[in-house]
Formats: C-alpha cells, structure tokens, sequence
C-alpha cells in the first residue's frame, strides 16, 4: 500500500514535471520568475538541495562502508543508490535550469581553472563516476574489495564536491551575502545534516515504526549534532551579518531577520528544519519523533536553500558602494513552470528509489 501510495505520488509529480519541462523547452526561459535582475530562483536552490543529499549521503554512510562502523553497515547499499538518484536529480533540474546547456560541454573542452564553477561540475563528475562504480562493485558485481576502495574514493570526491559547491557562492564578491571562506564548510555540514535526515526518512518509510533494527537510533544521534552545530552557525551568521552593518549584507540579513523573508528564515528554516526537530530527538525519542524529526529537517533544508540564493540576489547591485541607506529589494515569485520542474526532481527521485528496491537487494550489509 505504501508503496503504491508512493508510485502514484511520484507519478503524479513527474506528469506535471514534464509538463513543466516541455513548457519551457518550447517557450523559453522568458517564462520564468527569473530576470537579468535576479537570474537565479527555485530551481538553483533545488539543485542545491539534490546535490547536497547525494554528497552527504556519500559521507554519512560512508562510516558502514570503508570504516566498517555498526549499524551503519546495513545503510552502505541503499545509501549509493539514493545518492546516485538524488545527484541524478540535481543535474536534471541544472539542465532544464540553463538556457544553453550544452555550454556545459563546451566548457569541459576550453575549461577555466581558476573559475569555481567549472570545479563545481567536474568534482561532482568525477564524484558521480566513483559513485557509480561503488554501485557497480557493490551491488551487481558483489565485490566488496573494490567496492570499498570506490567508495572511499567518492568519499573524498563528495567531501571535495560539496564544499567546492560552497565555494562557488563564497567567491561572488558582489553578493556580500554569500561571500565568505565559511561557505564551504557551512555547506560540508548541511550536507551531512542532509544525508543523515534523508537516511532516517528511507528507513522508517521501509522498515516502519515497529522495527527494532539500531540504525535509527544511531544516525538521530549524528543529525542531533548536526542540527545543533547548523543552529549555532546559522544565527552568528545572522549575527556577524547585522551587526557588521556593511552595506548591502546587512540589508540582506534584515530581509531574512525582520523583512520579506523573516516568515520563510524564522518559521521554516530555524524553527520547522532545526529547532522543532531538535526538541523532538532529546525530549523523550521514539521512533515516529526521529522521523518527524529527519522529515522536518529535510523541509527546513530545502528553505534553506531558497533563503540563501534568493537572500543573496534581493539586494540590488547598485546599494553594494552605497552608506547604509534604506533599500528596495527586488522581488521573485518562482513560476509554475519553475515549481513543476522542481516537483519533477522529487517525483523522479521517488519513482527511481522505489524500482531499485524491487530490482536490486538493498537491505544487506555491506561487508
């Protein structure tokens, strides 16, 4: 039945999708929410999102895989696979994303290596490449051996991916919100946080409340420390960025603490994604309290996400050189289009997930 419920959901989601899709392959980007103004939107903070899960993913269940670590071990299987399907999903969503996207490929043949963004799509090439093979050893081929070399292999590959990910917003200097030598390591952490609330949500969606497998137990402690250190950074950046009162990122950090976005930073991404799930994992834990746990984590994530690329574009340009002043923010309202394409990423994750678990055994440890 849950199952079903799934298929169907997924299904749903992935007919509106490509709906979405061929709307903006036939009429264009023009349809967006996006402008010249402001050129990135949801889709961006969903492909931030996707990518994320499959880095942290990577490097949570990589304590079962090559460090041998119980009960992670039991993780490791299904870990690769929704971490190849969730990775899948980000580059889906930046394709559909770019006006041109075989830019990409030009770029791969005339690369600039000084320029963060084209180390953003090779580190998470080479991260998929090493994923892949880590499935194929693992899973179809049955080697444990060369498994384990792999996945330590993507494990450094998803540590190097997600932090450069970071990089690419720290090294905007004009967008003082992103700007910064912590983004990197801010995002090594969401991943992780990431990983560990998608990890929670798989298994208790497939072994269900009444099991009494340790792993629940064992990732809600990882997420309880990632939680609180994501929490403990999140308000001194809030902190440092009003309190510096330097033009531009102040404004940003206004928007967030009492403007247009105080509901979407205050309600969602610290209150639904980080301290309701906080409270439910050290007052009295049960099983279905980690799930909801893990499960609003993952809705705060995604608001993070929003918060962070639209946070750093409502700023115009031209306050970056002024004396703090009141300023105008720009607006953004994601299109349908927008939204359907993001609803396909999830429907596509979903639908792939489950046609794995009934084709491959994923319910074994990884020895």
């Amino acid at each position: 039945m849950q199952q079903r419920t799934g298929l169907l959901l997924s299904g749903a989601l992935i007919a509106i999708g490509l709906v979405g899709a061929l709307t903006l392959l036939f009429k264009g980007h023009g349809i967006m929410g996006t402008s010249h103004q402001f050129p990135w939107g949801i889709m961006i903070s969903a492909y931030v999102f996707f990518a994320l899960i499959g880095s942290g993913l990577c490097l949570v269940s990589s304590l079962g895989c090559f460090l041998a670590i119980e009960p992670f071990t039991s993780l490791v299987r299904r870990s690769v696979v929704l971490a190849l399907i969730t990775l899948s999903a980000a580059f889906l969503i930046m394709g559909l994303e770019t006006p041109q996207p075989f830019n990409m490929i030009y770029m791969l043949f005339s690369p600039n290596f000084s320029a963060a963004i084209f180390w953003m799509g090779s580190l998470y090439g080479v991260y998929l490449v090493f994923l892949t093979s880590e499935f194929w050893y693992l899973i179809i081929r049955n080697n444990p051996a060369k498994a384990h070399l792999f996945a330590a292999l993507a494990f450094f590959s998803a540590l190097a991916a997600s932090s450069n990910l970071g990089a690419v917003f720290g090294y905007i200097h004009a967008r003082p919100l992103w700007e910064g030598a912590f983004m990197p390591v801010f995002f090594v952490l969401t991943a992780l946080l990431s990983g560990s609330a998608a990890l929670i949500v798989l298994h208790f969606l497939l072994e269900g409340k009444e099991s009494a497998s340790p792993v629940l137990p064992a990732v809600s402690k990882l997420l309880a420390l990632f939680l609180a250190v994501t929490l403990f950074f999140s308000l001194w950046k809030l902190i440092t960025g009003l309190y510096g009162n330097i033009p531009a990122k102040a404004d940003a950090y206004r928007a967030l603490f009492s403007g247009p976005y105080a509901l979407h930073f205050w309600g969602l991404e610290i209150g639904v994604g980080l301290l309701i799930p906080l409270i439910l994992l050290f007052y009295k834990q049960t099983r279905r309290k980690i799930f909801t746990a893990a499960l609003l984590s993952l809705v705060g994530l995604f608001f993070m996400r929003y918060n962070l690329v639209i946070g750093g574009l409502i700023v115009p340009l031209d306050v970056i050189d002024q004396l703090p002043l009141p300023v105008s923010y720009l607006s953004y309202s994601p299109s349908w289009v927008e939204l359907a394409i993001v609803g396909l990423g999830f429907g596509f994750s979903g639908l792939m997930y489950i046609l794995a678990e009934k084709r491959f055994d994923l319910n074994v440890s990884a020895e």
